[in-house]
Protein backbone atom coordinates (compact mmCIF):
# COMPACT_ATOMS: atom_id res chain seq x y z
CA UNK A 1 0.00 0.00 0.00
CA UNK A 2 2.76 2.65 1.29
CA UNK A 3 4.89 1.49 -1.89
CA UNK A 4 1.52 1.99 -4.25
CA UNK A 5 1.57 5.54 -2.68
CA UNK A 6 4.90 6.10 -3.64
CA UNK A 7 4.53 5.45 -6.85
CA UNK A 8 1.52 7.58 -7.60
CA UNK A 9 2.93 10.59 -6.14
CA UNK A 10 5.56 10.08 -8.11
CA UNK A 11 3.59 9.77 -11.14
CA UNK A 12 1.67 12.34 -10.12
CA UNK A 13 4.65 15.06 -9.43
CA UNK A 14 6.43 13.82 -13.13
CA UNK A 15 3.08 14.62 -14.79
CA UNK A 16 3.03 18.54 -12.79
CA UNK A 17 6.47 18.62 -13.78
CA UNK A 18 5.86 17.86 -17.34
CA UNK A 19 3.29 20.19 -17.51
CA UNK A 20 5.00 23.29 -16.10
CA UNK A 21 8.06 22.27 -19.00
CA UNK A 22 5.22 22.30 -21.53
CA UNK A 23 3.66 25.43 -20.46
CA UNK A 24 7.06 27.16 -20.31
CA UNK A 25 7.99 25.42 -24.26
CA UNK A 26 4.39 26.92 -25.02
CA UNK A 27 4.91 30.39 -23.40
CA UNK A 28 8.87 30.39 -25.16
CA UNK A 29 7.18 29.64 -28.66
CA UNK A 30 4.74 32.16 -28.37
CA UNK A 31 4.79 34.81 -30.98
CA UNK A 32 4.53 37.54 -28.35
CA UNK A 33 6.49 35.71 -26.27
CA UNK A 34 9.60 35.69 -29.25
CA UNK A 35 9.12 39.17 -30.37
CA UNK A 36 9.34 40.49 -26.64
CA UNK A 37 12.83 38.04 -26.74
CA UNK A 38 14.17 39.47 -29.72
CA UNK A 39 13.14 43.06 -29.06
CA UNK A 40 14.34 43.01 -25.48
CA UNK A 41 18.00 41.72 -26.87
CA UNK A 42 17.46 44.68 -29.27
CA UNK A 43 17.21 47.02 -26.99
CA UNK A 44 19.79 45.62 -24.44
CA UNK A 45 22.59 46.01 -27.53
CA UNK A 46 21.34 49.61 -28.17
CA UNK A 47 22.00 50.26 -24.28
CA UNK A 48 24.97 48.44 -25.18
CA UNK A 49 25.74 50.85 -27.69
CA UNK A 50 25.25 54.29 -25.77
CA UNK A 51 28.02 52.59 -23.20
CA UNK A 52 30.19 52.02 -25.42
CA UNK A 53 29.81 55.17 -27.08
CA UNK A 54 30.33 57.38 -23.60
CA UNK A 55 32.72 55.20 -22.32
CA UNK A 56 34.98 55.36 -25.11
CA UNK A 57 34.60 58.09 -27.04
CA UNK A 58 32.70 60.53 -24.76
CA UNK A 59 29.62 63.16 -25.01
CA UNK A 60 30.84 65.28 -27.86
CA UNK A 61 31.18 62.02 -30.03
CA UNK A 62 27.81 61.10 -28.93
CA UNK A 63 26.15 64.62 -30.22
CA UNK A 64 28.57 63.89 -33.67
CA UNK A 65 26.61 60.23 -33.97
CA UNK A 66 23.44 61.75 -32.66
CA UNK A 67 23.06 64.22 -35.59
CA UNK A 68 24.43 61.56 -38.12
CA UNK A 69 21.73 59.13 -37.01
CA UNK A 70 19.08 61.04 -36.77
CA UNK A 71 19.34 63.01 -40.63
CA UNK A 72 19.97 59.17 -41.49
CA UNK A 73 16.15 58.42 -40.38
CA UNK A 74 15.37 61.36 -41.23
CA UNK A 75 15.79 60.31 -44.83
CA UNK A 76 15.13 56.89 -44.88
CA UNK A 77 11.24 58.05 -44.05
CA UNK A 78 11.64 60.26 -47.47
CA UNK A 79 12.96 57.41 -49.06
CA UNK A 80 9.88 55.44 -47.69
CA UNK A 81 7.23 58.27 -48.27
CA UNK A 82 5.10 56.51 -46.67
CA UNK A 83 4.23 53.99 -49.43
CA UNK A 84 3.85 50.95 -46.98
CA UNK A 85 0.61 52.30 -45.87
CA UNK A 86 -0.89 51.86 -49.15
CA UNK A 87 0.17 48.38 -50.42
CA UNK A 88 -0.35 47.07 -46.51
CA UNK A 89 -3.90 47.73 -47.28
CA UNK A 90 -3.99 46.52 -50.54
CA UNK A 91 -2.14 43.19 -49.45
CA UNK A 92 -4.43 42.63 -46.61
CA UNK A 93 -7.56 43.80 -48.37
CA UNK A 94 -10.21 40.93 -49.90
CA UNK A 95 -9.95 39.61 -53.64
CA UNK A 96 -5.81 40.69 -53.20
CA UNK A 97 -3.56 40.23 -56.15
CA UNK A 98 -0.45 38.17 -55.53
CA UNK A 99 2.24 39.42 -53.63
CA UNK A 100 4.61 39.40 -56.69
CA UNK A 101 3.04 42.08 -58.55
CA UNK A 102 2.24 44.47 -55.18
CA UNK A 103 6.32 43.98 -53.96
CA UNK A 104 7.56 44.93 -57.99
CA UNK A 105 5.45 47.95 -57.93
CA UNK A 106 6.29 49.15 -54.74
CA UNK A 107 10.36 48.24 -55.90
CA UNK A 108 9.29 50.74 -58.84
CA UNK A 109 8.27 53.47 -57.36
CA UNK A 110 11.15 53.23 -54.49
CA UNK A 111 13.73 53.17 -57.66
CA UNK A 112 11.68 56.57 -58.93
CA UNK A 113 12.15 57.97 -55.31
CA UNK A 114 16.28 57.16 -55.21
CA UNK A 115 16.79 58.85 -58.37
CA UNK A 116 15.32 62.43 -56.69
CA UNK A 117 16.50 62.03 -53.36
CA UNK A 118 19.96 60.41 -53.19
CA UNK A 119 21.38 63.27 -55.80
CA UNK A 120 19.97 65.93 -53.96
CA UNK A 121 21.45 64.43 -50.29
CA UNK A 122 24.59 65.44 -51.15
CA UNK A 123 23.79 69.20 -49.82
CA UNK A 124 23.41 67.60 -46.60
CA UNK A 125 27.48 67.32 -46.88
CA UNK A 126 27.62 71.01 -48.52
CA UNK A 127 26.05 72.75 -45.53
CA UNK A 128 28.01 70.40 -43.24
CA UNK A 129 24.73 68.98 -41.70
CA UNK A 130 26.91 65.86 -41.97
CA UNK A 131 30.32 65.72 -42.40
CA UNK A 132 32.03 64.67 -45.54
CA UNK A 133 34.44 61.90 -44.19
CA UNK A 134 31.17 59.65 -43.75
CA UNK A 135 29.58 60.46 -47.19
CA UNK A 136 30.57 56.70 -47.74
CA UNK A 137 28.55 55.47 -44.79
CA UNK A 138 26.28 57.58 -44.68
CA UNK A 139 24.75 56.58 -48.17
CA UNK A 140 25.42 52.84 -47.56
CA UNK A 141 23.73 52.91 -44.43
CA UNK A 142 20.67 54.92 -45.46
CA UNK A 143 20.12 52.81 -48.95
CA UNK A 144 20.58 49.57 -46.91
CA UNK A 145 18.48 50.72 -43.35
CA UNK A 146 16.09 51.84 -46.18
CA UNK A 147 15.68 48.35 -47.78
CA UNK A 148 15.47 46.49 -44.30
CA UNK A 149 12.72 48.57 -43.29
CA UNK A 150 10.30 47.65 -46.06
CA UNK A 151 11.34 44.14 -45.74
CA UNK A 152 10.37 44.60 -42.17
CA UNK A 153 7.27 45.84 -43.30
CA UNK A 154 6.13 43.15 -45.59
CA UNK A 155 7.56 40.68 -43.24
CA UNK A 156 4.96 41.98 -40.46
CA UNK A 157 1.98 42.67 -43.07
CA UNK A 158 2.71 39.10 -43.93
CA UNK A 159 2.16 37.93 -40.04
CA UNK A 160 5.82 36.86 -39.99
CA UNK A 161 6.03 38.97 -37.23
CA UNK A 162 9.43 36.71 -35.41
CA UNK A 163 10.97 36.72 -38.64
CA UNK A 164 10.66 40.09 -38.74
CA UNK A 165 11.91 41.12 -35.06
CA UNK A 166 14.89 38.88 -36.21
CA UNK A 167 15.53 41.28 -38.71
CA UNK A 168 15.05 43.62 -37.13
CA UNK A 169 17.70 42.77 -34.25
CA UNK A 170 20.30 41.52 -37.26
CA UNK A 171 19.86 45.45 -37.98
CA UNK A 172 20.01 47.02 -35.25
CA UNK A 173 21.79 45.06 -32.13
CA UNK A 174 24.11 42.46 -33.58
CA UNK A 175 26.33 44.57 -34.90
CA UNK A 176 26.48 46.21 -31.71
CA UNK A 177 27.33 43.09 -30.07
CA UNK A 178 30.39 42.07 -32.65
CA UNK A 179 31.24 45.96 -31.70
CA UNK A 180 31.19 45.50 -28.08
CA UNK A 181 33.50 42.25 -28.50
CA UNK A 182 35.81 43.61 -31.23
CA UNK A 183 36.39 46.80 -28.95
CA UNK A 184 37.18 44.31 -25.56
CA UNK A 185 39.73 43.02 -27.54
CA UNK A 186 41.68 46.33 -29.67
CA UNK A 187 41.91 49.53 -28.09
CA UNK A 188 43.38 50.79 -31.77
CA UNK A 189 39.89 51.07 -33.76
CA UNK A 190 37.97 52.82 -31.17
CA UNK A 191 36.43 55.57 -33.50
CA UNK A 192 32.98 56.62 -35.17
CA UNK A 193 34.35 54.62 -38.08
CA UNK A 194 34.25 51.79 -36.76
CA UNK A 195 30.72 52.03 -35.72
CA UNK A 196 29.61 53.42 -39.04
CA UNK A 197 31.22 50.33 -40.85
CA UNK A 198 29.16 47.50 -38.45
CA UNK A 199 26.67 49.18 -38.60
CA UNK A 200 26.42 49.13 -42.35
CA UNK A 201 27.13 45.29 -42.11
CA UNK A 202 24.58 44.63 -39.73
CA UNK A 203 22.29 46.58 -42.39
CA UNK A 204 23.28 44.61 -45.34
CA UNK A 205 23.05 41.34 -43.46
CA UNK A 206 19.35 42.18 -42.23
CA UNK A 207 18.64 42.74 -45.96
CA UNK A 208 19.60 39.59 -46.84
CA UNK A 209 17.76 38.11 -44.58
CA UNK A 210 14.45 39.97 -45.25
CA UNK A 211 15.16 39.08 -49.22
CA UNK A 212 14.95 35.17 -48.41
CA UNK A 213 12.09 34.98 -45.98
CA UNK A 214 9.75 37.65 -48.38
CA UNK A 215 10.54 35.22 -51.27
CA UNK A 216 9.01 37.06 -54.39
CA UNK A 217 10.07 36.92 -57.76
CA UNK A 218 10.09 40.39 -59.28
CA UNK A 219 8.50 40.78 -62.75
CA UNK A 220 8.10 44.23 -64.51
CA UNK A 221 5.54 43.15 -66.75
CA UNK A 222 3.07 43.43 -63.68
CA UNK A 223 4.40 47.35 -63.67
CA UNK A 224 0.97 49.24 -62.90
CA UNK A 225 1.35 52.94 -63.34
CA UNK A 226 -2.20 53.33 -62.56
CA UNK A 227 -1.68 51.32 -58.99
CA UNK A 228 1.76 53.46 -58.18
CA UNK A 229 -0.05 56.79 -58.95
CA UNK A 230 -2.72 56.00 -56.17
CA UNK A 231 -0.49 55.04 -54.03
CA UNK A 232 1.25 57.89 -54.33
CA UNK A 233 -2.11 59.70 -53.36
CA UNK A 234 -3.13 57.64 -50.74
CA UNK A 235 0.64 57.70 -48.97
CA UNK A 236 1.06 61.57 -49.37
CA UNK A 237 -0.88 62.42 -45.92
CA UNK A 238 0.73 59.47 -44.11
CA UNK A 239 4.06 60.83 -45.65
CA UNK A 240 3.42 64.86 -44.49
CA UNK A 241 2.06 62.96 -41.37
CA UNK A 242 5.61 60.99 -40.93
CA UNK A 243 7.58 64.11 -41.24
CA UNK A 244 5.89 66.17 -38.71
CA UNK A 245 6.43 63.27 -36.34
CA UNK A 246 10.14 62.90 -37.11
CA UNK A 247 10.27 66.77 -36.67
CA UNK A 248 8.28 65.87 -33.33
CA UNK A 249 11.10 63.28 -32.45
CA UNK A 250 14.55 64.84 -33.69
CA UNK A 251 13.96 68.88 -33.75
CA UNK A 252 15.42 69.33 -30.53
CA UNK A 253 18.70 67.67 -31.68
CA UNK A 254 19.44 70.15 -34.40
CA UNK A 255 17.78 73.05 -31.95
CA UNK A 256 20.71 72.40 -29.37
CA UNK A 257 23.19 71.75 -32.13
CA UNK A 258 22.55 75.24 -33.54
CA UNK A 259 22.51 76.82 -29.89
CA UNK A 260 24.37 74.97 -28.00
CA UNK A 261 27.08 72.57 -28.48
CA UNK A 262 27.77 68.54 -29.40
CA UNK A 263 27.92 68.16 -25.80
CA UNK A 264 24.16 68.94 -25.59
CA UNK A 265 23.03 67.06 -27.98
CA UNK A 266 25.16 64.21 -26.84
CA UNK A 267 23.26 64.27 -23.69
CA UNK A 268 19.81 64.78 -25.39
CA UNK A 269 20.37 61.82 -28.08
CA UNK A 270 21.44 59.47 -24.50
CA UNK A 271 18.30 60.14 -22.84
CA UNK A 272 16.36 59.92 -25.96
CA UNK A 273 17.49 56.70 -26.74
CA UNK A 274 17.17 55.10 -23.35
CA UNK A 275 13.54 56.67 -22.59
CA UNK A 276 12.51 55.22 -26.37
CA UNK A 277 12.95 51.82 -25.22
CA UNK A 278 9.78 51.92 -23.87
CA UNK A 279 7.64 52.76 -27.78
CA UNK A 280 10.07 49.96 -28.62
CA UNK A 281 8.80 47.48 -25.92
CA UNK A 282 5.18 48.69 -26.70
CA UNK A 283 5.79 48.23 -30.49
CA UNK A 284 7.53 44.51 -29.89
CA UNK A 285 4.89 42.83 -27.76
CA UNK A 286 1.67 44.57 -28.96
CA UNK A 287 1.50 46.66 -31.79
CA UNK A 288 3.88 44.52 -34.50
CA UNK A 289 1.93 41.48 -33.67
CA UNK A 290 -1.80 43.02 -33.75
CA UNK A 291 -2.09 45.85 -36.11
CA UNK A 292 -2.37 43.27 -38.93
CA UNK A 293 -5.35 41.94 -37.66
CA UNK A 294 -6.64 45.65 -36.26
CA UNK A 295 -6.73 46.30 -40.14
CA UNK A 296 -8.15 43.12 -41.47
CA UNK A 297 -11.08 42.96 -38.44
CA UNK A 298 -12.78 45.82 -40.40
CA UNK A 299 -13.74 43.81 -42.99
CA UNK A 300 -15.12 41.66 -40.49
CA UNK A 301 -18.23 43.54 -39.22
CA UNK A 302 -17.85 46.28 -36.28
CA UNK A 303 -18.55 43.58 -33.35
CA UNK A 304 -15.83 41.74 -34.56
CA UNK A 305 -13.58 44.86 -34.69
CA UNK A 306 -14.64 46.53 -31.51
CA UNK A 307 -13.44 42.70 -30.47
CA UNK A 308 -9.71 42.64 -31.50
CA UNK A 309 -9.68 46.84 -31.01
CA UNK A 310 -10.47 46.72 -27.25
CA UNK A 311 -7.55 43.99 -26.72
CA UNK A 312 -5.08 45.80 -28.11
CA UNK A 313 -5.96 49.06 -26.47
CA UNK A 314 -5.97 47.08 -23.03
CA UNK A 315 -2.08 45.49 -24.02
CA UNK A 316 -0.81 48.84 -25.01
CA UNK A 317 -2.13 50.69 -22.04
CA UNK A 318 -0.51 47.83 -19.26
CA UNK A 319 2.30 47.44 -21.84
CA UNK A 320 3.24 50.68 -21.43
CA UNK A 321 2.78 51.49 -17.72
CA UNK A 322 5.35 48.61 -17.10
CA UNK A 323 7.76 49.99 -19.25
CA UNK A 324 7.65 53.35 -17.86
CA UNK A 325 7.90 51.73 -14.28
CA UNK A 326 10.81 49.68 -15.14
CA UNK A 327 12.66 52.54 -17.05
CA UNK A 328 11.92 54.58 -13.90
CA UNK A 329 13.22 52.44 -11.39
CA UNK A 330 16.50 51.39 -13.91
CA UNK A 331 18.24 55.31 -15.22
CA UNK A 332 19.95 55.49 -11.71
CA UNK A 333 21.32 52.12 -11.34
CA UNK A 334 22.49 52.68 -14.93
CA UNK A 335 23.95 56.47 -14.78
CA UNK A 336 26.08 55.27 -11.28
CA UNK A 337 27.63 52.45 -13.86
CA UNK A 338 28.32 54.92 -16.36
CA UNK A 339 29.82 57.49 -13.87
CA UNK A 340 29.27 60.59 -16.14
CA UNK A 341 28.66 63.49 -14.22
CA UNK A 342 26.78 65.54 -17.26
CA UNK A 343 24.58 62.86 -17.62
CA UNK A 344 23.65 62.57 -13.97
CA UNK A 345 23.38 66.20 -13.36
CA UNK A 346 20.44 66.32 -16.38
CA UNK A 347 19.12 62.95 -15.63
CA UNK A 348 15.73 65.30 -15.17
CA UNK A 349 15.86 65.28 -19.09
CA UNK A 350 15.46 61.39 -18.95
CA UNK A 351 12.20 61.81 -17.20
CA UNK A 352 10.49 64.54 -19.33
CA UNK A 353 11.01 62.24 -22.77
CA UNK A 354 10.32 58.82 -20.92
CA UNK A 355 7.24 61.26 -20.09
CA UNK A 356 6.73 62.42 -23.51
CA UNK A 357 7.34 58.73 -24.73
CA UNK A 358 4.78 57.13 -22.39
CA UNK A 359 2.13 59.91 -23.85
CA UNK A 360 3.07 58.46 -27.80
CA UNK A 361 2.38 55.61 -26.83
CA UNK A 362 -0.90 56.10 -25.95
CA UNK A 363 -1.62 57.86 -29.05
CA UNK A 364 -1.60 54.74 -30.50
CA UNK A 365 -4.55 53.65 -29.35
CA UNK A 366 -6.55 56.03 -30.86
CA UNK A 367 -4.33 56.18 -34.10
CA UNK A 368 -5.21 52.58 -35.37
CA UNK A 369 -8.67 52.95 -34.88
CA UNK A 370 -8.37 56.11 -37.37
CA UNK A 371 -6.26 54.61 -39.75
CA UNK A 372 -8.33 51.23 -40.08
CA UNK A 373 -11.32 53.31 -40.91
CA UNK A 374 -8.86 55.05 -43.36
CA UNK A 375 -9.23 58.65 -41.33
CA UNK A 376 -5.84 59.60 -42.29
CA UNK A 377 -6.37 62.92 -42.78
CA UNK A 378 -7.37 63.38 -39.09
CA UNK A 379 -4.22 61.61 -38.40
CA UNK A 380 -2.32 64.24 -40.70
CA UNK A 381 -4.13 66.89 -38.84
CA UNK A 382 -2.63 65.40 -35.63
CA UNK A 383 0.67 64.96 -36.75
CA UNK A 384 0.82 68.70 -37.90
CA UNK A 385 -0.69 70.32 -34.54
CA UNK A 386 1.93 68.04 -32.68
CA UNK A 387 4.70 69.45 -34.56
CA UNK A 388 3.42 72.84 -34.51
CA UNK A 389 3.68 72.92 -30.80
CA UNK A 390 7.09 71.07 -30.69
CA UNK A 391 8.79 73.52 -32.63
CA UNK A 392 6.79 76.59 -30.83
CA UNK A 393 8.36 75.32 -27.60
CA UNK A 394 11.76 74.32 -28.78
CA UNK A 395 12.03 78.51 -30.20
CA UNK A 396 11.13 79.58 -27.16
CA UNK A 397 12.99 76.98 -24.59
CA UNK A 398 16.09 75.84 -26.11
CA UNK A 399 18.00 79.06 -26.98
CA UNK A 400 17.79 79.89 -22.94
CA UNK A 401 17.53 76.07 -21.37
CA UNK A 402 19.19 74.04 -23.64
CA UNK A 403 18.61 70.38 -22.85
CA UNK A 404 15.53 70.61 -20.41
CA UNK A 405 13.90 73.01 -22.54
CA UNK A 406 14.43 70.55 -25.64
CA UNK A 407 12.97 67.91 -23.41
CA UNK A 408 9.97 69.34 -22.01
CA UNK A 409 9.54 71.06 -26.06
CA UNK A 410 9.09 67.25 -27.12
CA UNK A 411 7.13 65.68 -24.01
CA UNK A 412 4.46 68.87 -24.96
CA UNK A 413 4.18 68.19 -28.76
CA UNK A 414 3.42 64.75 -27.66
CA UNK A 415 0.76 65.60 -25.56
CA UNK A 416 -0.67 67.87 -27.85
CA UNK A 417 -0.86 65.07 -30.80
CA UNK A 418 -1.94 62.40 -28.22
CA UNK A 419 -4.75 64.88 -27.33
CA UNK A 420 -5.92 65.46 -31.33
CA UNK A 421 -5.97 62.10 -32.12
CA UNK A 422 -8.53 61.20 -29.12
CA UNK A 423 -10.54 64.10 -30.44
CA UNK A 424 -10.71 63.57 -33.61
CA UNK A 425 -11.31 59.68 -32.61
CA UNK A 426 -14.50 60.54 -31.09
CA UNK A 427 -15.43 62.93 -33.31
CA UNK A 428 -15.49 60.10 -35.78
CA UNK A 429 -18.69 58.03 -35.83
CA UNK A 430 -17.94 54.40 -36.59
CA UNK A 431 -20.50 52.62 -38.09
Amino acid sequence: MWNRHLKNRFVYTQYKIMGFKGQITDLLLNDRSQNLILRGLTIVAKFLLSILIVKNLGIYEMGVFGIFQTTATILIYVLGFDFYTFNTREILKENAKRLNYYITNQIAFHGLVYLIVLPMAGFLFLFGVVDLEYAIFFYGILIAEHISQELYRVLIVLKKSVIASIVLFVRSGFWIVVLYLFWSINDINKSLDTILFLWLVGALLSVVMGIKYVNVKISFEMLDKKWIRKGIYTAVPFFISTIFYKTMEFSGRYFLDYYSSKEAVGVFTFFYGISNTLFVFVHATVIIVMSPYIVESVTKGIERFNHVFNDYKKQVLKNTLIGFVIGAICIYPFLHFLNDPTLSENVIVFFILLLATFLFCCSYIPHYKLYAFKNDKKLLFASIFGATINLMFNFILVPDYGVFGASVAQAMGMLALLLSKVYWHKKFKYV
